[in-house]
């Protein structure tokens, strides 16, 4: 509506002169010419000169009227001219002229200039100021129009559809294209029927044939009329190559191909619009990598089915399965029993569910994929979920396989036990499931529920002879290992009256351990016969230390039936057997020729023992037993030689204080008095609390004697203030042999009274440290600690007692059983200092790295397991506990290169806790230093072993998401990560682990 504004002229009347006058008339008639001149230029869109005419009009009129007029001009023209300013110019005059009848046509034009740069939501916000009726009736189709697109641009369909509406009813020039948009209306709104009637209306209008036949294609799509969508679409991409809708073009054609079965065209298609998008559609990726399945491109059909799987629905339970079968192609069996696995949690399609479930128990089971059980839980899910299924009897016959082969014999066992009835197979397999959960619980050293297994096994019977025979042995083992050698006996002799040779290796270790068990009971005629059963034994020759050993053994028991020439001979067929660890065998050798009476024989082996074996803790032995020897050889000189050596280079030793005793008599014999008494006055002094030292003063009595100065003795014994008991009563000594004798027979209540009373009627009777020392045993035995500790106190006062480095050994166990593990530390290494068994040595060592590991004390846990490790007879289970300790003090310390070494040896034996979380902590090392490849090797090598450490293998899992996610490989990442959460129901922090990778990989 264009409104011509009135312009009023009139004369003002005023008292002006005349010069006044027409110097007034001459500006408006000049000004009045230059807002025609610009009226003029306005109407024949000269725009630029309208500009230029009408901005010198107001710089001279002062006539509001034309102002305004010019004003909108102005603003039409940079309006029409396109102008940046357009907007800002026309929303000037409509805030400064509210009123004026060029309003409407200022609202307009704003919304036409944002709807011509396309942008939508601005047009719109000019537009709804407006009624249709403000404009004028030619106008009023245009502002329809471009007000029902601005609302269809800007995702407003509902508020478009009614200027559509009434365009298709009343309008003219916009007829058609509001057709179109009405037909796209409704094609969003789902009527597809009737947007293809509006589509095919306008389709041979040329401004609207292309974008048309794109919607007539979608709708034939999804009417499944994918022959059309292939003929249109295919005619589409030839007429407009470069088109904004081809993108979706290259979509509908490919997933066209796919129903038509033409996998080429398919994958060529839908390859073109998946690098055509950033967001591809699911359904697309999903028909791709199938297409490509289909035609054998098995790793690029990975990548696309990869990508359906972000989301839990059917999609992707059927990419999960085309997932699995596409790695079974390349030979990646494990991504495909996880693909497999995760598919059958699904339940959105059963038919996919039991196939995807049959695929994963198959492919664990050909693979021994079955890091935590599934290998045994997923058949009988799979009976359970489809006992109709026709892979049942199938399945059935793997589950007894798996029986036997498993290695989760836990879940296996828990499986087995709830079938009703079993058959002979299920029953053999159950016995061989025992068996093996004894040989793990042995591994791990559980002793007591290996035995547990192994009885199981036995008492089954024969369903495998073969298992049960091996069951044999090793509850054998384990009962030798806990003192029981009458028991571990009779295992032995089980096994080795139900078996011949198939196994030679533990048929030759059974009749080795079975002489054990018998010379451990002192059975040394049976104990012979065993040994040398074990000796004669073919295959005992290829282990030289162990036959070594028997020989020793067979020396030994030749030794106690007084066979001494016998025994030479084999303790010299043990030197030669194993040089590197013959220092017993060579003492032993030496000895038999001292009782044989070739003492030269014998002081020759005892220098070639200290000569060969200079760490040996049988050197002190050799040089007192040479001393002893020159005795009988009548050469003192060399006698006093070798018993100074002992007490020079081995003050601590026992020996020590016998050589002591031993040079006090050879200088009494030989009349040196004064020597003698020195002699015997420094094992006093040296060893005041021991044996030695009472026999040291009682034989003193004799040399002052011969030297006839009885008061210089007895000044000496008054000296000792009852340090040294020199002279025993009668009555002291019955009473505490009583109480001894019934302590040893049985130590209850009643007899460590005896004790008790013996020490109450005796304080500083001659066997106090004695009885304290059992005392403290009897104390420690009964967990009465505290009084214990009071006992054994006691002992340690009298320093160099024979009982001392017991009691040190049992005061150090004391403040580790009471957790007090700094104190345990220092008295464990007291006692390294004063060990002379190799049985204390070992405690002291064990107990110190275990109470520093306590404390967290690195360095010293280091040197223990050093010291430790340093003894070549260590056990297997107390190496692999050493070496532990030390990797994980390394790793502590921030060393971690220094524990490599044990963590790679450990490693190759998961079986074992420690060989598990080695493994796992070396995956861990290689992973931090950048080393993935070696991080997933080694963590791939534990899976394919197993082991039943479960939760150091969920860790493994753990760390092979983080090195895929490390690879930005999200989707393998999830995949480990989905199958640890399905099959490992532990209560630990695993769950939390998982969920905060998911969480990651989702963000």
């Amino acid at each position: 509506m264009r409104k011509k504004a009135i312009i009023i002229s009139g004369l003002i009347c005023c008292s002006l002169g005349w010069n006044a006058f027409s110097q007034v008339s001459y500006q408006s008639n000049l000004s009045e010419s230059w807002f025609e001149r610009g009226k003029q230029m306005f109407e024949t869109r000269n725009y630029v000169g309208c500009i230029d005419q009408l901005t010198r009009f107001k710089t001279l009129s002062k006539n509001v009227y034309l102002i305004q007029e010019a004003d909108f001009m102005l603003a039409a023209s940079a309006y029409y001219r396109k102008d940046p300013q357009t907007v800002q110019m026309l929303q000037n005059f409509v805030r400064r002229y509210p009123g004026a009848g060029r309003i409407a046509d200022a609202e307009f034009m704003s919304g036409n200039y944002y709807f011509f740069s396309k942008k939508y939501r601005q047009a719109l916000k000019y537009y709804k100021k407006l009624k249709i009726e403000d404009l004028v009736p030619s106008e009023q189709e245009t502002f329809l129009f471009r007000t029902g697109v601005s609302y269809l641009k800007s995702g407003q369909i509902v508020e478009a559809k009614p200027c559509f509406v009434a365009l298709l009813a009343v309008g003219k020039d916009y007829k058609d294209a509001a057709q179109f948009y009405m037909a796209y209306i409704q094609y969003t709104e789902g009527k597809y029927n009737d947007a293809l009637k509006g589509f095919l209306q306008v389709q041979d209008f040329s401004e609207f044939r292309t974008p048309a036949s794109y919607y007539i294609a979608q709708i034939r799509f999804f009417s499944g009329q994918y022959l059309q969508v292939i003929q249109t679409g295919e005619n589409l991409l030839s007429e407009n190559p470069d088109n904004e809708f081809n993108t979706e073009l290259y979509r509908l054609l490919g997933e066209s191909y796919s129903h038509q079965g033409d996998n080429s065209k398919t994958i060529n298609y839908l390859t073109k619009y998946v690098n055509s998008t950033n967001s591809p559609l699911r359904s697309s990726l999903y028909t791709l990598g199938v297409a490509q399945y289909r035609e054998g491109k098995y790793v690029d059909a990975i990548k696309q089915l990869s990508r359906v799987t972000d989301k839990e629905d059917g999609l992707a339970q059927s990419a999960y399965l085309y997932l699995g079968q596409s790695y079974i192609k390349i030979g990646d069996k494990k991504n495909a029993a996880i693909s497999f696995d995760i598919a059958s949690q699904y339940n959105f399609d059963r038919q996919i569910q039991e196939t995807a479930l049959y695929n994963y128990a198959l492919t664990i089971h050909e693979t021994s994929l079955s890091p935590f059980g599934e290998s045994v839980t997923v058949f009988e899910k799979f009976l359970n979920m489809f006992p109709a299924s026709r892979y049942a009897d199938q399945i059935n016959d793997y589950l007894v396989e798996v029986y036997f082969n498993t290695r989760n014999y836990q879940a296996a066992l828990t499986s087995i036990n709830k079938i009703k009835q079993p058959d002979n197979k299920i029953l053999k397999a159950k016995q061989r499931i025992y068996f093996q959960l004894g040989i793990e619980y042995f591994t791990n050293s559980q002793i007591d529920k290996a035995i547990q297994n192994f009885t199981q096994a036995i008492v089954l019977g024969i369903y495998d002879s073969e298992i049960k025979a091996q069951s044999c042995f090793w509850r054998g083992e384990c009962r030798y290992r806990k003192g029981e050698y009458d028991k571990a006996a009779s295992d032995y002799r089980a096994y080795l009256s139900t078996t011949g040779q198939k196994d030679k290796d533990i048929y030759a270790l059974a009749r080795y351990d079975l002489a054990y068990a018998n010379f451990k009971q002192h059975k040394f005629t049976q104990a012979l016969d065993e040994f040398l059963r074990y000796v004669s034994i073919p295959s005992a020759s290829g282990n030289k230390e162990v036959l070594a050993d028997a020989y020793s053994r067979i020396g030994d028991c030749h030794y106690y039936t007084r066979e001494f020439a016998q025994a030479e001979d084999d303790y010299s067929q043990a030197v030669s057997l194993d040089p590197a660890a013959g220092d017993y065998a060579l003492f032993q050798k030496a000895f038999m020729a001292g009782l044989q009476k070739k003492y030269e024989q014998k002081i020759s082996g005892m220098d070639r023992l200290v000569s060969d074996y200079p760490r040996s803790e049988y050197v002190d032995d050799a040089i007192f037993e040479k001393g002893l020897t020159y005795l009988q050889l009548k050469n003192s000189d060399a006698a006093i030689q070798s018993f100074n050596q002992v007490i020079r280079e081995f003050p601590q030793s026992p020996i020590a204080r016998k050589s002591g005793i031993q040079l006090g008599m050879i200088y009494f014999n030989n009349n040196q008095l004064e020597q003698s008494i020195m002699a015997y006055k420094t094992v006093v002094s040296n060893y005041p609390g021991s044996e030695e030292a009472r026999i040291a003063v009682d034989d003193l009595k004799s040399v002052y004697l011969e030297k006839n100065d009885v008061g210089s003795y007895a000044s000496f014994v008054q000296s000792l203030n009852g340090a040294v008991p020199y002279q025993v009563s009668e009555i002291d000594s019955l009473t505490y042999l009583a109480a001894e004798r019934s302590f040893m027979k049985k130590q209850d209540k009643s007899s460590s009274e005896s004790l008790i009373k013996y020490l109450q009627s005796f304080p500083e009777g001659a066997f106090t440290t004695q009885a304290h020392y059992y005392l403290g045993l009897y104390y420690f035995d009964n967990k009465q600690y505290e009084d214990a500790w009071k006992e054994l106190t006691a002992v340690r006062q009298h320093n160099d007692n024979p009982f001392e480095e017991d009691a040190v050994a049992k005061m150090a166990e004391i403040k580790y059983l009471t957790q007090e593990y700094a104190e345990a530390l220092d008295l464990y290494k007291v006692l390294e200092g004063k060990a002379t068994s190799g049985d204390n040595r070992l405690a002291a060592r064990l107990g110190a790295m275990r109470s520093a590991q306590y404390i967290k004390n690195y360095t010293e846990i280091i040197v223990a397991a050093d010291n430790l490790l340093s003894d070549t007879k260590l056990s297997p289970e107390l190496v692999n506990e050493a070496r532990f300790a030390r990797a994980m003090a390394h790793l502590q310390n921030g060393q971690a290169i220094n524990a490599v070494p044990d963590l790679q040896l450990l490693s190759k034996d998961p079986r074992t806790v420690y060989g598990a979380e080695a493994s796992y902590r070396l995956a861990q090392y290689y992973f931090d230093n950048g080393d993935l490849k070696n991080a997933e090797h080694l963590i791939n090598e534990m899976i394919e072993t197993g082991t039943p450490h479960q939760y150091w293998l969920a860790r493994e899992f753990i760390l092979l998401a983080d090195i895929n996610i490390s690879r930005k490989d999200n989707f393998q990442a999830k995949q480990y990560l989905l199958s640890l959460k399905n099959n490992y129901d532990a209560s630990d922090d695993i769950a939390e682990m998982i969920e905060q990778r998911l969480k990651q990989i989702g963000q």
